[in-house]
């Protein structure tokens, strides 16, 4: 990552142990998500695996967990129109 992240606050040691465990539920469902974008872009699964994942993700990460996927999604469809 080239600075720090949106979803994140600043400050945070280097350290990701040492992170509160929000923040590393958090960073660890937005690597979810971009992995999940990565694989559905590349065709190795479908959307209704991703609907699995979402409706397996606790209640109160959903929400989060859908914007990442989206924010990710977007950023691949950037790759793809310049790649063109």
């Amino acid at each position: 990552m080239a600075g720090q992240s949106d979803y994140l606050p600043p400050g945070l040691p280097f350290n990701r142990a040492k992170w509160p465990q929000e923040c590393q539920l958090k960073e660890h469902y937005d690597m979810r998500a971009c992995a999940l974008v990565r694989q559905l872009f590349d065709k190795q699964i479908t959307r209704g695996a991703i609907l699995a994942q979402i409706d397996r993700t606790p209640e109160t990460y959903r929400e989060f967990f859908r914007d990442r996927l989206n924010y990710w999604r977007g950023e691949r469809e950037k790759c793809l129109i310049f790649a063109e």
